[in-house]
C-alpha cells in the first residue's frame, strides 16, 4: 500500500493478504496490529472498526474508538488455502476474495455513515480490520467519499444534528428496549413543524401542550427519553420541531399515500412516514414493532435502515427531491 502523502485524495483502498490456515493467528495479529497503528496514524483515522473474531483488546493504545461489529456475514466460509498451482483454482478463490473484500468494504461504509449520523465518530478517515476464517481484510476508507454520509447529511441541513442524532439514539433505545419488557413501534416526524401539524391531527388529548417559554420538552435532553418511551405506546406519531423540541404526540397524519412506494410488509405507520415526507420538508424516523428495525424517510423514500438487533446497518444513497 503507498502511504498517502494529501489526506484530502483519500480514497478507499482494499487490502486482501491470505494467509496460510496453518499459519499462526498470533504471527498474523502481530502484523496487522502494526499495520492498523501505522495507518491510523499516518492518516489520522477517526475510528477503527473490526469484523470477526478479533481480539480488541490489542488496539487499547489506539486513540481512536475501536468499534466491534461481531454479526458479519461471511461468504466465503469454505475457502481453503491450495497446496497446489492451480491457476484456475486461484483465480476462482481471488475472485471469491475480491467479492467478500467488496461486500466488507461496503458494510465498512454503511456502519461508518450510521456510526457518524449518531454522533459515535466524526467524519473522516476510517480504519476496518475484517477476519473470516481464512482471510484478512484490511480496508481504509474516507468517509468524504461516501454517498450516505451525504445523505446523513442532507437530513441535517433540515433539522439541526443535534436533533436527528438524539431522535436515532432513542429509537435504538426503543428498538432495543421496548417498554416493560414489551416491544412496542411508533414513528417520530421532525422539522418543517408548522406543515406538518397543518396536515394532522391529535388523535388524543396532547401530553405536551401548554409547554412554557424556557421549559421546553426537548427530545435532545436525554432525561426526557422515560416521557418519550411512555407515549410511544399510544397510537399515532412523535412532532417534533426542527431544534428538537416534542410538540406533540399521539398525532395522525392526513396524508395521500398513493405513489408512495414502501417494502412489502410494512404497515400504515410507515406508509404514511414516508408520505409526509413527500409532501413537507420533514424527515421521518419509523421504528417497526415486530422487527426492531429503524427506518429513516425523506422524499417520500427510505434513506437509512438499521437492524440493530443484528448490528448491520445499511445506508440507501438517495439524491433529494427539491421541495416545492
Amino acid at each position: 500500500m503507498k502511504e498517502a502523502t494529501d489526506k484530502t485524495e483519500i480514497k478507499t483502498v482494499i487490502e486482501t493478504p491470505i494467509f496460510n490456515a496453518a499459519a499462526s493467528d498470533d504471527l498474523c495479529g502481530i502484523l496487522l496490529k502494526d499495520s492498523v497503528l501505522h495507518l491510523t496514524k499516518l492518516l489520522g483515522a477517526v475510528a477503527v472498526f473490526t469484523f470477526g473474531n478479533i481480539d480488541t483488546k490489542s488496539f487499547k493504545e489506539l486513540p481512536v474508538p475501536i468499534i466491534d461489529m461481531t454479526q458479519i456475514k461471511t461468504i466465503i466460509e469454505k475457502l481453503t488455502y491450495l497446496q497446489h498451482e492451480d491457476q484456475f483454482q486461484i483465480k476462482e478463490v481471488t475472485d471469491s476474495i475480491r467479492t467478500e473484500a467488496d461486500k466488507n468494504a461496503s458494510l465498512l461504509m454503511n456502519a461508518a455513515a450510521v456510526e457518524y449520523s449518531l454522533g459515535t465518530i466524526g467524519c473522516g478517515v476510517v480504519i476496518g480490520l475484517i477476519r473470516t476464517p481464512n482471510s484478512y481484510s484490511l480496508i481504509v476508507h474516507s468517509m468524504e467519499e461516501n454517498e450516505s454520509v451525504q445523505t446523513v447529511r442532507e437530513c441535517e441541513k433540515r433539522v439541526t444534528p443535534e436533533t436527528f442524532r438524539s431522535v436515532l439514539r432513542l429509537s435504538l433505545n426503543i428498538a432495543m428496549k421496548g417498554r416493560e419488557g414489551k416491544k412496542i413501534g411508533t414513528a417520530f416526524v421532525l422539522g418543517d413543524e408548522e406543515e406538518v401539524l397543518e396536515r394532522s391531527h391529535q388523535m388524543i388529548i396532547n401530553p405536551f401542550r401548554g409547554q412554557e417559554s424556557g421549559f421546553e420538552i426537548s427530545v435532545n435532553k436525554k432525561e426526557n427519553w422515560e416521557t418519550v418511551m411512555s407515549f410511544a405506546q399510544l397510537d399515532g406519531v412523535f412532532i417534533i420541531s426542527e431544534t428538537g423540541k416534542i410538540l406533540s404526540a399521539g398525532r395522525y397524519l392526513d396524508v395521500d399515500t398513493r405513489d408512495v412506494h414502501i417494502e412489502k410488509g410494512l404497515g400504515t405507520r410507515h406508509l404514511s412516514s414516508a408520505s409526509i415526507t413527500r409532501d413537507t420538508n420533514a424527515i421521518a424516523v419509523a421504528i417497526s414493532e415486530s422487527g426492531g428495525t429503524i427506518r429513516v424517510y425523506m422524499d417520500g423514500k427510505e434513506v437509512i435502515y438499521i437492524e440493530p438487533n443484528a448490528s448491520l446497518v445499511e445506508v440507501t444513497s438517495h439524491q433529494p427531491a427539491k421541495y416545492k
